[in-house]
């Protein structure tokens, strides 16, 4: 014992011995930290620094690390405190035979070092190697440029072997500080230990059912998008706890019912089932519950960001009606309007001409409403209102219709202005707010209105903010240029007057239209007074740098999650198959058939298995309509999309669901005894 080379040696042959236990874990290991290694080989890319929009895939990325942290460290401690527990009658037979527990912390320490060394050179390896290719695929969901070349980050390489040699002190830690509290004696009984039968506990029946309530009702309940975004995490935190509570009091109040039943209970494939799951369900509980929250977690990440993605297209096209918009700031000076549209042609006309074009005034304004009188120049803090206004020229030009209003006649489309009235008034302020409260005194002229027709067909312009808006909003035709500017003289600082010009390039390339608006951006920059833009294939760009790394971190995060759940999942199984082994002898040996064992072998493991994806499943057909809400600010309105991405996600990880199914229940026949 004293010779140098005799407890690595030993630690390599448990290590062998043990490789039903080590390789999922080692395995496991060497994925997470090539996955986060390649998180932080985005985060660090210098690379990456001239590409539009990698402030978004870089701050992504970061995102990534954070949580794949995390991640490692729970797939880490879980696995080897699984490992170690299924050790422990093998080290207490090293300490019966003349190992101390010094001896033994050697042996530890040595097995702890190989595990580490395999995980971060198979881990670095592994990630180097899929880097640039992981590189390569983010860079054609963005639709940006690929760069060609290989490259090593060293910080990486660096922050990768700190996570992971700090996660297996801890692991080694963990299994000392076990060593040091426990007998000899205790170790070699440790399989043999039984559970007492769990007791109800109705108080966390109720808190689980209360907090599963509440998050339900929260998500569905919510209707607001940014409501939803606010209330989300609380609702995923109450759902969380109701899970858990739930399953671990909730499941043995269940199986306590099934049992009460005799027609259930009494079945050669129930019977053993039942009375095992409920003797061991305090252990079980909080796996399945592990593997219900992790497998929401899945399903939450892939769909969100795949609709996002896939969606993104139908959103630039309702965000940008047209390819490019020139916007010219009116002030308070009169513009010729075909003497404009004229310039904007001849520009477009030299760059490489244009398939449509068509022009408007548009006046605007954010305003306050109560009852039937609308309010100008409120504080800036207090602004609920969007009003946007039209002359009926325009708007019978641009629609094709022949309206004819009066001077004090409008055609109105609220927006989240439920009962709009058909007889109202606009002031500088209402009525029973004096004049002096304002930050700038305005005159009380009122300006009164009739509704002559709510309209739907409305004139859309760019809209580039970044995520979508929700406020309520008031789109009027009116009269005349005079009577718009008669409303807008009302407001005191904040009108604005807009002369637009919206216009189709001609081709479909991308590429070539983004190279003709950069063309005529320059041509008319050399114009007096100067004009705004707004190019859909310029902002497209961003959009799809930020959900092209949407999509790719919740892909990333999706499979780190699944691996997480695939890894408790075998262990949950393995573990199980050697606390039923003795179990199921017994049963054969007092005359259960083969077919009989086998058949109560798929009863418990189908109900064990099945029963977190069930709730998985409800949990993410629950936060549908809150998680619909939320994408609605990311400009995804098209709830059907998000239905087909939801159930196309669902039905993938049932199928990888049904594999892992099947690998785990034909190890636990093994060990058992049920299957030949």
């Amino acid at each position: 014992m004293r010779k140098s080379g005799f407890f690595p040696r030993l630690a390599l042959v448990n290590l062998a011995r043990n490789g039903r236990f080590y390789g999922p874990y080692l395995l496991s290991c060497v994925v997470t930290a090539a996955m986060y290694y390649i998180l932080l080989f985005l985060a660090y890319n210098e690379g990456l620094d001239n590409v539009r929009g990698a402030m978004y895939l870089k701050s992504l990325a970061g995102v990534g690390c954070l949580v794949a942290a995390g991640l490692s460290a729970v797939i880490l401690l879980y696995a080897n405190s699984f490992v170690m527990k299924r050790r422990q009658r093998e080290l207490g037979l090293y300490n019966i035979l003349g190992l101390e527990k010094r001896h033994i912390a050697r042996m530890c320490f040595w097995e702890t070092l190989f595990c580490a060394a395999v995980t971060l050179a198979g881990g670095l390896l592994l990630g180097i190697l899929f880097s640039k290719a992981v590189v390569l695929l983010l860079l054609k969901l963005a639709r940006v440029p690929a760069q060609f070349g290989m490259e090593i980050s060293a910080l990486g390489v660096t922050q990768t072997a700190m996570l992971f040699g700090v996660l297996f002190l801890l692991t080694l830690g963990q299994n000392l500080f076990r060593l040091s509290r426990a007998k000899p004696v205790d170790l070699l009984h440790s399989a043999s230990a039984g559970e007492r039968e769990p007791r109800t506990k109705w108080l966390l029946v109720i808190l689980g059912v209360l907090t599963l309530g509440g998050g339900y009702f929260i998500a569905i309940a919510t209707q607001n998008p940014i409501e939803a975004m606010l209330f989300f995490f609380g609702a995923v935190f109450l759902v969380i706890i109701g899970t858990y509570c739930l399953f671990t009091a909730g499941s043995i109040a269940i199986l306590k019912r099934l049992r009460a039943n005799p027609r259930f209970y009494y079945q050669t494939r129930h019977f053993t089932a039942v009375s095992g799951l409920l003797y061991r369900m305090k252990q079980n509980a909080v796996g399945l519950a592990s593997i219900c929250i992790l497998s929401t977690m899945v399903l939450v990440t892939v769909s969100t960001t795949l609709a996002l993605y896939v969606g993104l297209e139908n959103a630039l096209n309702e965000m940008f009606p047209y390819d490019i918009e020139f916007i010219q700031d009116l002030g308070n000076q009169p513009v010729d309007p075909m003497k404009s549209m004229a310039e904007v042609h001849a520009a477009a006309q030299s760059s490489g001409g244009f398939a449509e074009s068509r022009y408007y005034t548009r006046y605007r304004v954010y305003c306050g409403m109560r009852g039937n009188e609308i309010s100008l120049n409120l504080d800036q803090n207090s602004l609920r209102t969007e009003l946007e206004v039209v002359t009926a020229e325009d708007y019978n030009r641009l629609t094709g219709s022949n309206f004819i209003l009066a001077p004090d006649e409008v055609l109105a489309c609220p927006r989240n202005l439920p009962d709009f009235p058909e007889d109202f008034t606009v002031s500088a302020h209402f009525s029973d707010v004096p004049a002096g409260a304002l930050e700038a005194d305005a005159d009380r002229t009122t300006l009164p209105f009739h509704v002559r027709e709510e309209i739907t067909d409305i004139i859309h312009h760019a809209v580039s903010s970044l995520l979508g808006a929700e406020d309520s909003s008031l789109f009027l035709v009116v009269a005349d240029h005079e009577t718009a500017e008669k409303i807008m003289d009302l407001d005191t600082s904040r009108s604005a007057r807009q002369f637009r010009v919206q216009m189709n390039l001609p081709g479909e390339d991308y590429e070539e239209k983004l190279a003709q608006t950069e063309r005529l951006v320059l041509e008319l920059s050399k114009r007096d007074g100067g004009v705004g833009f707004t190019s859909k294939q310029d902002q497209a760009q961003e959009y799809y740098a930020m959900y092209g790394g949407f999509l790719f971190l919740g892909v990333f995060l999706g499979f780190l999650f699944l691996l997480a759940t695939v890894l408790i999942i075998y262990y949950k199984q393995i573990s199980e198959g050697y606390e039923d082994q003795r179990r199921y002898l017994i049963l054969r040996q007092v005359g259960m058939s083969q077919p009989e064992v086998n058949a109560s072998i798929q009863s418990q493991i189908l109900l064990v298995f099945f029963l977190p994806l069930g709730a998985a499943a409800l949990h993410v057909l629950v936060a549908f309509p809150m998680l619909s809400r939320m994408l609605e600010l990311f400009n995804l309105h098209d709830g059907k999309l998000f239905a087909l991405c939801t159930a196309g996600t669902l039905a993938v990880f049932c199928l990888i669901y049904a594999l892992v199914f099947a690998l785990t229940a034909r190890s636990y026949g093994k060990i058992v005894g049920g299957s030949n």
